[in-house]
């Protein structure tokens, strides 16, 4: 019997006191070592000016590739043929990144032991597996420093967000915490060693989201976090049954999936709080992080970020483009040029300054995955089809698959709010971004299944994208 069967099969009772001891054991790796001597320099780098970030990024290149050049076999047979010397990397780090090749997804699976960091002081003291679209887990090994550094970014986010140590937190994630078919409260657990709230994304359904509410309302936590679709289901609810909550949290945060302007709408009007967009990747990729003013800031401590359109050419200001990371984070698995696959939309004035003290660059939107861009003869690429949705009521779910680069299908979960009026204005909302040719079919249908680890997937493109 594995473990997971055996937490599922636990009393209520014994599975929080599982998920604490767990949660005792994640501190203790995540915060010992260098953990607050990261997190002071983190917190005091958010309002360096633009030319120290620099700097830095300067200094912890050069760190990076010496330490692959002399532990990683995958990277030192680069850098050999490449005929890069030590000096070079500590002369022209970014000169010698320049020259070496992109890190595909397939390589990082395939050639995982040869790429691996193999200096002695970093153990693979984590294995973690990152769920595709795939179906096949990515697999990527961490030490006790990079856990440490990237908990200590990722909590600088929060620390920014308004959240001191300690703070109360639920999450909501595809994590399986109580078994699928389960029909009865509680769909919960809780972590007392992080004071942490897991909700299970798999029940959230008219029957159970009463006695999840519920019990949120009375958790009262100051972080909200997990994904999108997850918290916007429950905002729905609680904004259709005029549900008055007795908090409001001090940050809602979202990840893994794309994070839309109307699920934001519908959120704000549940919790009275701003849904913060945060992109990071769990094989140890470079943060992106949204501020209060709305905008999606570089954590440039995290790595070098370089974007490509889809010709494969350096995009340029407010065209779509792939994130390449170069990743500071883990240095056991080290992630140098690395084509993430997810796409983001660059600002039109790349020299524009936030006023929120952070003086790194940022991107306009997160667009999410290569698969969430759809095609047409007429418009050419389109991302991002939340704006599609504005001013529709009636629609609990709806997924975009497009078949084709003429045929688009909807499939949505309609309420009692719908009317056929509704079919009439989206379809004018989808040939608006889309174009007048393109066929389009909607279905009602009960329900749209969730995707790997409890996602949704909102948009699904079934070919590949031609290059114009």
């Amino acid at each position: 019997m594995d473990k997971e069967k055996i937490f599922l099969s636990l009393p209520h009772f014994f599975k929080n006191i599982a998920v604490s001891l767990l949660g005792n054991k994640n501190k203790r790796q995540r915060k010992k070592g260098n953990y607050n001597s990261y997190l002071n320099l983190f917190k005091d780098s958010a309002s360096w000016p633009k030319n120290k970030l620099e700097n830095y990024q300067k200094e912890e290149l050069a760190k990076l590739l010496l330490e692959v050049f002399e532990f990683s076999q995958y990277y030192q047979k680069i850098l050999i043929n490449l005929k890069v010397s030590k000096e070079d990397i500590i002369n022209a780090p970014f000169k010698v990144l320049n020259k070496m090749p992109f890190l595909e997804k397939e390589t990082l699976k395939n050639d995982l032991e040869l790429l691996v960091n193999t200096i002695p002081n970093r153990a693979k003291d984590l294995v973690n597996f990152t769920s595709g679209t795939t179906g096949t887990p990515t697999i990527t090994y961490y030490d006790n420093d990079s856990i440490q550094k990237s908990f200590a970014l990722l909590n600088r986010y929060y620390n920014l967000s308004g959240l001191k140590e300690g703070f109360k937190g639920l999450r909501l994630s595809g994590r399986i915490i109580v078994k699928p078919n389960k029909v009865k409260p509680p769909f919960w657990v809780f972590n007392s060693s992080e004071n942490q709230l897991f909700v299970s994304t798999y029940h959230l359904n008219e029957i159970n989201l009463k006695p999840i509410v519920e019990k949120i309302n009375k958790f009262k936590p100051e972080l909200i976090e997990g994904y999108p679709s997850a918290i916007y289901i429950i905002s729905k609810y609680i904004n259709a049954n005029n549900i008055k909550l007795s908090f409001i949290p001090k940050c809602i945060s979202t990840t893994a999936e794309t994070l839309y302007d109307y699920q934001k709408e519908e959120i704000f009007r549940a919790f009275k709080t701003t849904a913060l967009n945060q992109y990071s990747s769990s094989e140890g990729g470079v943060f992106i992080t949204e501020c209060k003013n709305g905008k999606l800031h570089l954590n440039l401590e995290s790595g070098i970020f370089e974007f490509y359109n889809l010709k494969g050419e350096n995009a340029k200001p407010g065209e779509m483009a792939e994130l390449v990371s170069t990743s500071f984070r883990n240095s056991k698995t080290p992630l140098v040029r690395y084509k993430t696959g997810d796409w983001v939309k660059l600002p039109e004035n790349l020299s524009e300054v936030c006023s929120c003290g952070m003086n790194s660059s940022f991107v306009e939107k997160i667009i999410g995955r290569e698969d969430d861009i759809l095609f047409t003869e007429e418009k050419g690429y389109v991302g991002r089809m939340d704006t599609a949705y504005k001013g529709l009521v009636g629609i609990s779910k709806s997924q975009i698959i497009q078949e084709s680069p003429n045929l688009i299908i909807v499939n949505q979960v309609i309420d009692e709010d719908y009317t056929k009026e509704m079919d009439v204005k989206f379809i004018k909302n989808l040939r608006d971004r889309l174009g007048t040719t393109v066929n389009i079919k909607i279905n009602n249908v009960e329900n749209i299944p969730l995707g790997a680890n409890g996602k949704f997937n909102a948009v699904i493109r079934k070919f590949e994208l031609p290059i114009e």
